[in-house]
Formats: structure tokens, C-alpha cells, sequence
């Protein structure tokens, strides 16, 4: 019970440091994931240290084998980090089509909007502190843009809008609904 409380422990402090990284559906990134990083990490190494101590204390009083199991928790956790961490892209495994940006002037909001290969998107709205991407899948036909998402307007305090006509000379997506910015389109595949 002992063994199984210690590396629970360690499990659970890794998945809190780990869960912001994966990101799959709706997220948000910000200041609060760096200060639960801090906390989360800060108790996994203090327990992994003490952890160690008591490991070597028992294994120089009892002659006990020196138990490997928290450094081989402690090593996938750091790699996982260290792996999650440094994906350029949250969705490796499609291509970008397009990549459009738009910056609100006189405000710390700003927003892209990120359309895949695989027929899906990403639209991130950016404030000063934080960040929340949207992701939902999209429509082209005849220079129509439809994203299939319902409330996007709302999720995104209307930085987006569900519809758009694609301005390929321009390089600019015009929103249909005028109460829109224009997009800029930065690239296109």
C-alpha cells in the first residue's frame, strides 16, 4: 500500500503538470497554466526528493534494494514535458490551408483563425494574459467560408464570425455579417 501511495502520488503530480500540454478540443493557455506549472512541478520535485532521501536512508539502514520505480516515474514525466512542450503545432498530424490574422486596435484582443487539411479549424482569441482556441470543422465552396461551430460568436466575444467570403486577391477574409472585422490572410496553401 505504501509503494502504491508514493507512486500515486508522483502519477498524479505529473498528469497536473502534464494535462495543460495535451491539447485536444476547446482550450485555454494563460498566466495560471506558468503558476500551476510552478506549484504542480515545485511539489513533484520536493516529493520526488524526499521520496529519494527516505529510499537511500532504508537502503543503507536495512540493506534494501534501492527502488528505481520514482526515477523511471519522475524521467517519463520530465520527457513527456519536455516532448508536449515543444510541439511547433498543436495538431501535427494535418496540414495548415490557411492562416488568417485580425488585431482589434486600441485593445489587447486579437484572434487567428487556423483551417486544416483534414477539414477542421482552430480559431484562438487572444487577450493580454491568456489565449483560448475554438475548434470546430469548416466548409469551402465557391470561395464561401461556413465554420460548422455553434455559439462561435459568442465563445470568441465577437472576434469571429461563422461565415466568410474568401478574397484570394486581396489576401482577406470579409465577413458576410458586417458587425465582423475583415481577416488578413498571412498563408495560403
Amino acid at each position: 500500500m505504501k509503494k502504491f501511495l508514493k507512486y500515486g502520488v508522483l502519477i498524479i503530480l505529473g498528469f497536473f503538470i502534464l494535462k495543460p500540454l495535451i491539447l485536444y478540443g476547446d482550450y485555454c493557455r494563460g498566466l495560471l497554466n506558468t503558476i500551476n506549472f510552478i506549484f504542480f512541478g515545485g511539489l513533484l520535485v520536493l516529493v520526488f526528493i524526499i521520496l529519494t532521501i527516505i529510499n537511500l536512508l532504508q537502503k543503507r539502514k536495512r540493506n534494501l534494494k534501492f527502488d528505481v520505480i520514482p526515477v523511471l516515474i519522475v524521467l517519463i514525466i520530465f520527457v513527456s514535458f519536455y516532448i508536449l512542450s515543444n510541439l511547433d503545432e498543436p495538431k501535427f498530424w494535418t496540414e495548415k490551408t490557411l492562416i488568417a490574422l485580425i488585431e482589434i486596435e486600441s485593445t489587447p484582443r486579437s484572434g487567428d483563425l487556423i483551417l486544416y487539411k483534414n477539414g477542421t479549424f482552430a480559431a484562438t482569441l487572444h487577450s493580454a494574459d491568456f489565449s483560448c482556441t475554438y475548434q470546430g470543422d469548416f466548409e469551402l465552396i465557391d470561395n464561401q467560408l461556413q465554420l460548422k461551430r455553434l455559439n462561435l460568436e459568442n465563445e470568441t466575444e465577437n472576434l469571429f464570425t461563422e461565415k466568410y467570403e474568401v478574397d484570394q486577391l486581396n489576401k482577406k477574409l470579409l465577413p458576410l455579417n458586417e458587425n465582423f472585422g475583415i481577416l488578413d490572410i498571412r498563408d495560403l496553401n
